[in-house]
């Protein structure tokens, strides 16, 4: 796999070296009617919005769109890219939900996009154009410069040909207190062949674990899941009142999923966090999950293996046991590894995985993660009720934009809710990333294998915080109704 390289956000109309766009230059054509769309007028402000935050110099990006001069050469491949909506990066249903640093075009902006184009692509008056955007010296981190900066000590080397590898590296992020997470970002050096990473936090003996969230979700063993990285995702970002903790003596260890491109490197990757002030401590403890798809039920399919798991983490298991204990389900950590998945060649197939939330749960955010046969995936809730409701529709997936879709306000569920997750997988020769349509691919880390999982960020919540933020949001409701 070759991987795109991290931009410092989603917004813009971002592409890496296996995305650039085509110079193809445009041929002047004589004014347009009075009436036809100008850079200027009605082009620069929507490039402004959602293209300039990568597309400028400093950035990663392959060009800059900071002004017509720049932006000219680059306008038939603009449209294509608009209109196809590959760009910017943004691979869901946009009639779903409300997010936040939504980057992604209106279909009347696409239309004055590729109006201006096929008008001649010409400037218009300068008067027409709003002032210039500013931003931070600082382009590489998302929301701005970090308090804490940790770098890979040694690195690792990646070379031009071979296979995957997962190796780690051990870092002492010298904390010595506590402190309350309020985002953090990772950022490789060797962003074509980062296939994803991790970066933990391996807790000291000792340590009070009450209130970490440990067993759930990716926290696994004596371990805090701080961050994951995908190609082409930013930060992580937690709402007020919610964090990520990281305890006095830490250790920061850092796993990477490397895949040679053809090209030899070396990468030595940064983490960088932003606290909340000291003093402010947070009371919702935010835990990163894996909503892994399988093919179906696990208790048929793949008994033995559930067994085990289960009598490993204390569930009491009669030996004629007809049907999975159903409060098992919400053992998430262990049975999810045990996700099985079946595409065959020439086939496009869904798989589905329910997951009843143990607790009252806010759901942060959602971040599709499948390889190069990923197509679709979808996040659903289940109410207690029956009732359904798609939180979020990934229709176009990308392996090579993995965009973390973060809720502007969090989805808040009680306990018993059960989030379903649906993934597509195309194993055509109609997927033009579908490296070989006639393998059968099954579930596994390597890049040629496939995955099916929807990363969550869930920040669980006693029952008197549940009734406590239920009616809070009932007042709001009440408020804005009034209004209206």
């Amino acid at each position: 796999m070759v991987t795109v390289k991290r931009l410092t956000g989603v917004v813009g109309l971002a592409l890496a070296a296996s995305l650039v766009f085509s110079a193809e230059p445009v041929t002047h054509a004589q004014a347009p009617a009075a009436q036809a769309p100008t850079f200027n007028k009605d082009v620069l402000p929507i490039v402004q919005r959602s293209c300039q935050t990568c597309h400028r110099p400093g950035t990663h990006a392959p060009m800059s769109l900071l002004n017509y001069r720049d932006a000219r050469p680059w306008a038939r491949s603009m449209k294509q890219k608009v209109t196809s909506r590959e760009m910017p990066p943004w691979h869901i249903d946009r009639s779903i939900g409300e997010y936040l640093e939504d980057p992604s075009l209106s279909d009347k902006e696409v239309a004055s996009i590729a109006a201006w184009v096929d008008g001649g692509a010409v400037e218009g008056r300068a008067s027409d154009a709003p002032p210039p955007r500013t931003f931070s010296s600082n382009s590489e981190w998302t929301y701005g410069q970090p308090d804490l900066i940790v770098r890979m000590e040694k690195g690792f080397k990646i070379p031009a040909d071979g296979p995957d590898f997962i190796p780690e590296e051990h870092v002492d992020p010298g904390l010595t207190e506590d402190r309350y997470v309020k985002w953090v970002q990772i950022i490789p050096d060797a962003h074509r062949a980062v296939h994803h990473a991790h970066v933990y936090v391996d807790l000291p003996e000792g340590t009070d674990k009450e209130g970490l969230g440990m067993g759930m979700g990716s926290n696994v063993g004596n371990s805090l899941d701080l961050i994951e990285y995908g190609a082409g995702n930013d930060a992580d970002v937690f709402p007020d009142g919610t964090a990520k903790i990281l305890k006095k003596g830490a250790q920061f260890r850092f796993e990477a999923h490397y895949h040679p491109y053809g090209e030899a490197t070396f990468d030595r990757m940064r983490v960088g966090i932003k606290f909340y002030p000291k003093g402010v401590v947070p009371n919702r403890v935010v835990t990163s999950h894996r909503i892994r798809t399988g093919v179906g039920n696990d208790w048929v399919l793949n008994r033995e293996r559930i067994e085990d798991l289960l009598l490993r983490v204390g569930e009491k298991i009669s030996i004629d046991e007809p049907s999975m204990p159903t409060g098992a389900l919400i053992a998430e950590n262990p049975l999810h590894a045990a996700a099985l998945l079946s595409i065959p060649p020439n086939s496009v197939v869904q798989h589905e995985r329910f997951w009843p939330l143990p607790k009252p749960a806010l759901i942060i955010s959602f971040q599709p993660h499948m390889h190069f046969r990923g197509s679709k995936m979808i996040l659903e809730a289940i109410h207690p009720d029956g009732r359904r409701e798609v939180l979020t529709s990934a229709t176009q997936y990308e392996q090579n934009w993995q965009v973390t879709y973060k809720y502007k306000t969090p989805h808040l569920f009680p306990a018993g809710t059960i989030l379903h997750t649906v993934s597509t997988h195309d194993n055509t020769a109609n997927n033009k990333h579908n490296p070989d349509p006639t393998a059968w691919i099954g579930w596994g880390s390597r890049t040629m294998d496939e995955m099916g999982h929807g990363w969550t960020d869930v920040a669980f919540l006693s029952d008197a915080q549940y009734q406590e933020e239920l009616a809070l949001r009932r007042a709001q409701r009440k408020t804005t109704d009034a209004r209206q």
